[in-house]
């Protein structure tokens, strides 16, 4: 996030091809005398929407954020307070839609006043909560220019999988303007994927390859398992079908605890290991962490296991935790985590990130 004054705009000109005609139109634009509404400046690549409103209380407004557009907002009349926060902190509330590039989320953050003459940038890794009282509610005029990253700024990396649960956790890991991920739904792939191998790493690997083999696309893929010692590891890579190959969590749970009734020994880890290739290129990347199993189960939240599994260090399950508070510890976003370093210092260190 940036927050400046518009006097100051030539300072950030460079950091987006589109900055300089955005803050020129900013500039030299009167906008008193113009109508809300939206008005086109380079087809969809800048376009400015004036927009007049009174100020709410913060429990009124929702976080928000983006990843097709970054938001200058320009204060021209009033004041208003702003909430910002990282958005590897934040909950999905509603989830991301392309079409409007828009979506909600939960979080803690920190509020600013924004005055006329300044201005806020706010880039895809930002949640915001705009258009708050600071004071007490008042009219404003503001005008936000909305400008599209460019596609050369974003990896894209499409994750082999259709767990939703495991894409959020993922995208809120990754927070990196730079690294597009897309479902294999968003890009056309509709094949059911082959998980046949005794590993995590081989089970990885097939997702992955099939992926990069049939359609080209620059991919990974991650299998997760449960590894009880008491159980010499199991259920492992079994995890997700260790009642039966159509099973489900709540099944999977009850035959878990029945095999550790009486077991004193209740060390467990969950192991999570990442297949990335990219232009036929293979890296591996690995999380995991520590606990033991609980007698029964506890919480509401997380899915698999979650509710009996409890991390080292810790008095409550995964399902117990905010998803925030267990991503921050999860072995999936420890291997995340070494894969967007892997990224970052391999692909990404000549490109602009937005932050």
């Amino acid at each position: 996030m940036i927050f400046d004054h518009i006097h100051n705009a030539a300072i950030y000109k460079e950091m987006h091809p589109s900055f300089k005609r955005a803050f020129e139109y900013l500039k030299s634009t009167d906008f008193n005398n113009m109508e809300n509404g939206k008005y086109v400046i380079d087809d969809d690549k800048i376009f400015a929407i004036v927009n007049r409103y009174t100020t709410e209380a913060a429990e009124a407004r929702q976080w928000e954020a983006h990843r097709t557009y970054i938001d200058i907002q320009y204060m021209v009349s009033g004041e208003e307070n702003m909430g910002v926060a990282p958005l590897h902190h934040a909950k999905i509330v509603k989830p991301y839609d392309r079409e409007s590039d828009f979506m909600l989320l939960e979080v803690l953050g920190e509020e600013f006043t924004i005055k006329p003459k300044f201005f806020t940038i706010f880039f895809p890794s930002d949640v915001h909560k705009p258009n708050l009282i600071t004071k007490e509610p008042q009219q404003v005029l503001k005008v936000v220019v909305k400008v599209k990253v460019e596609p050369q700024q974003a990896m894209q990396l499409c994750f082999a999988s259709n767990n939703k649960h495991k894409l959020e956790e993922i995208r809120l890991a990754l927070a990196d303007s730079r690294i597009d991920i897309r479902t294999m739904q968003e890009l056309g792939v509709h094949d059911t994927l082959s998980e046949t191998g005794t590993t995590l790493e081989y089970n990885a690997w097939q997702k992955t390859n099939q992926l990069f083999t049939y359609h080209g696309i620059n991919a990974f893929a991650d299998d997760t398992g449960l590894e009880v010692e008491a159980l010499e590891g199991m259920p492992g890579v079994y995890s997700a079908r260790y009642a039966g190959e159509k099973s489900t969590s709540q099944k999977n749970i009850e035959k878990l605890l029945k095999e550790m009734n009486g077991i004193e020994n209740r060390k467990a880890k969950f192991r999570t290991v990442i297949c990335l290739i990219i232009n036929s290129a293979e890296y591996r990347f690995e999380g995991e962490v520590e606990g033991v199993i609980a007698e029964s189960p506890r919480g509401e939240g997380g899915f698999g296991y979650d509710s009996v599994f409890i991390p080292e260090g810790q008095s409550r399950t995964f399902a117990e935790m905010s998803p925030v508070e267990k991503s921050s510890i999860s072995h999936r976003s420890r291997a995340i985590q070494k894969m967007v370093l892997f990224l970052k210092e391999e692909f990404l260190k000549n490109e602009p990130h937005y932050e």
